[in-house]
């Protein structure tokens, strides 16, 4: 594997699974490639994990941030990224580092590619029917709603080039600004491929969307706004 890209690893209390993650990453990364975590100020010492394993291989960078969330730490990754293709994805397992050799490896001619649950050979691996269920639904609605080809808008496993993500940017707080970005970037013209994975669930610590159901809903309720509000 040759192709040199780098990884966005945004993070907020993972000290249970970031040193497995960026080891199984960097097995699968060229010696050039990097991995950058951005770290939202974790309590739980993520940072300091980081830090260590940067001491000793330079191909993984830390930037940490007093601001939080999602988006804005995608967006200071990027900024920092110091190749052409940029890759990112959950720091809890949730998606498989297996798939990132997979992502690296499809065709150059394609300028954002995704990891995709909802294409031939993909599957949602997660073990709450509700979760799996609401994403289905808000996907289907919302690929026939703006007219997409891209069946996963909510994946959040992505491979793109680094100045398509400059020229069109981050919208949103968490999620949605994943189905604003493909569905955007499709009506700009950029060429999108889906490639097949299993998402699972997190192996250790909780989910951030799920915790509460009240949150939940929250979330569910802000991807409909963000659907209908690209219509």
């Amino acid at each position: 594997m040759h192709k040199i890209v780098s990884i966005i690893l945004p993070t907020y209390n993972e000290k249970d699974t970031i040193s497995l993650l960026v080891e199984e990453i960097l097995g699968r990364i060229s010696s050039d490639s990097e991995i950058i975590v951005v770290d939202d100020d974790s309590p739980d010492g993520t940072g300091g994990i980081v830090e260590k394993i940067s001491q000793t291989d330079p191909r993984v960078r830390l930037l940490r941030r007093k601001e939080r969330g999602l988006t804005s730490a995608l967006r200071a990754g990027i900024e920092a990224a110091r190749n052409d293709t940029v890759i990112w994805l959950d720091a809890d397992f949730a998606h498989p580092p297996e798939v990132i050799p997979d992502l690296i490896d499809a065709p150059d001619d394609f300028d954002i590619v995704v990891a995709s649950r909802y294409i031939t050979g993909g599957h949602d691996g997660r073990d709450s029917k509700i979760r799996r269920g609401a994403s289905i639904v808000l996907n289907r609605i919302g690929q026939w709603w703006v007219r997409s080809s891209v069946r996963d808008l909510s994946s959040g496993f992505v491979r793109a080039r680094k100045d398509v993500l400059t020229h069109l940017d981050f919208r949103g707080t968490y999620g949605d600004y994943c189905i604003d970005f493909l569905v955007r970037a499709e009506k700009k013209g950029y060429r999108i491929k889906e490639i097949p994975y299993t998402n699972s669930e997190r192996e250790k610590g909780y989910s951030k969307t799920t915790a509460n159901p009240l949150i939940f809903l929250r979330y569910v309720l802000l991807y409909i706004k963000t659907i209908i509000a690209l219509r």
